[in-house]
């Protein structure tokens, strides 16, 4: 029945486009109230895709946006394989630097451009097609379950809230977490704390010639806050930051060797004129091993046309940290938070908040198991060889929730590239990869049920 499946693929292509579209045409922006329509009838739309194939699906409702569970059990015996993606996106802006509107797919030389086409639409998609094919012709060889959430994006408790109340019940062989990169099987993922550091010091905004010179600036704190957060090697100055960074190990320090990548690479993807960092390790652990902070914006004061000189009451940053494997972020936080009022300068205060339920752990993933070899085939029968086996930078919160509550072995990898530009304008997935995605997933079913 592969054959009858992967022909329908081949012969469906045209249709498989159409419906990608359609649902990329939905702003299923997770993070803006003004779209909580939108992520409700995205989750429906996929509701509807699952059941028009036979499968059963609902929607898992909780204090947030719902999480689409669809399920067809329809192999007695036969190994269950669970599919995770999510149907939220990020926000567009800058609207100004989009080559065609975000929610407007457009298709230019072999890629389609809209929010959400790599993270996550794409990915999802491609499953969701190959499920369709295998229904087509006759039902895959072994039990599948969707679960695809719209709250990944800025982090949410609907579906990590099913994973610790009915993990018993979600158990399965494998579980697919369909939000990589193409052609690299994960083995370990950082974890993310993100932090709002905010500086006060006058009741009100004051005038810098009447009270420059005595007054408290909190824009002249917080600089000199966030530079003792980060030297100019790359070093991160919060004590005891590095205590518990678990080293790789010298077999995936071997392996990342083979990797295809180059500084002229990371330079020509990022367009910047020189790359920073710790620059005793090599580009692998750089981005993949070793923890990092980052500056994501600043706010206060004045950022008007024209000048304006005053003293601002209050300065606030948004700061996250990407934490590797055996890091935990309530201990980094404490530390943060102390280190941060240790630098404020008389009559500033300082608060340290962090948001997005507070930081997810790094992790490493078993890559030992079955699975991961039925995965390698499986590219390798669609796009001709067999995937990488690397760590990632980025971080997916959902893989610890899999991991701790539900017994399944994982594998995380994906149909984007990193050139495709998940969450910054002009996101695009390239057809190509979109179609041969879609043919990996059939064939993973099929290796799978072989195991």
């Amino acid at each position: 029945m592969i054959e009858k499946a992967l022909a329908l693929a081949r012969a469906g292509r045209a249709q498989a486009e159409k419906d990608f579209i359609e649902e990329l045409s939905i702003p299923s922006v997770s993070s803006l109230s003004e779209h909580r329509a939108d992520c409700r009838r995205n989750a429906q739309w996929l509701v509807e895709r699952f059941l028009r194939m036979g499968m059963g699906a609902h929607l898992v409702e909780g204090d947030g946006y719902p999480t689409v569970e669809a399920q067809w059990m329809g192999r007695p015996g036969a190994p269950l394989f669970t599919i995770y993606g999510h149907y939220d996106v990020q926000p567009s802006d800058p609207l100004e630097e989009w080559k065609s509107p975000p929610f407007l797919p457009d298709v230019r030389e072999g890629f389609i451009y809209a929010r959400g086409a790599s993270d996550n639409k794409g990915q999802h998609m491609a499953c969701l097609k190959a499920m369709e094919h295998w229904m087509a012709a006759g039902g895959p060889p072994l039990n599948i379950r969707f679960l695809i959430e719209g709250e990944e994006e800025g982090g949410g408790p609907v579906l990590p809230g099913l994973l610790a109340r009915e993990g018993d019940r979600l158990k399965s062989d494998y579980t697919f977490i369909a939000d990589g990169t193409l052609l690299q099987l994960l083995t370990g993922l950082r974890g993310v704390l993100y932090t709002e550091i905010e500086v006060t010091g006058p009741a009100k905004d004051l005038h810098s010639g009447g009270f420059g010179g005595f007054s408290p600036n909190p824009f002249n704190t917080l600089a000199h806050i966030l530079s003792a957060l980060k030297a100019r090697d790359g070093k991160i100055g919060i004590p005891h930051f590095y205590d518990a960074v678990l080293p790789p190990s010298a077999e995936e320090l071997g392996s990342w060797k083979e990797f295809p990548i180059t500084e002229e690479m990371i330079l020509r993807m990022t367009g910047a004129p020189a790359l920073e960092g710790e620059l005793d390790y090599s580009l692998p652990e750089r981005g993949w091993a070793r923890p990092t902070l980052d500056v994501h914006g600043i706010m206060g004061g004045f950022t008007g046309e024209g000048t304006k000189t005053v003293i601002p009451a209050r300065a606030t940053a948004k700061v996250s940290m990407r934490l590797v494997p055996d890091q935990d972020p309530q201990t980094i936080l404490a530390n943060l938070r102390d280190f941060v009022a240790e630098l404020a300068t008389p009559g500033t205060r300082t608060k340290v908040t962090a948001l997005g339920e507070g930081g997810g752990r790094g992790l490493l993933i078993d890559s030992s198991h079955a699975g991961i070899g039925a995965a390698s085939r499986a590219f390798e029968k669609s796009f001709g060889r067999p995937p990488f086996l690397v760590r990632a930078g980025y971080s997916i919160p959902v893989v610890a929730d899999f991991a701790k509550h539900v017994d399944t072995r994982l594998f995380v990898t994906g149909f984007g590239t990193e050139e495709d530009g998940a969450h910054s304008p002009n996101e695009r997935l390239g057809l190509e990869n979109f179609h041969l995605g879609t043919e990996m997933v059939i064939h993973l079913m099929q290796e799978l049920s072989e195991i």
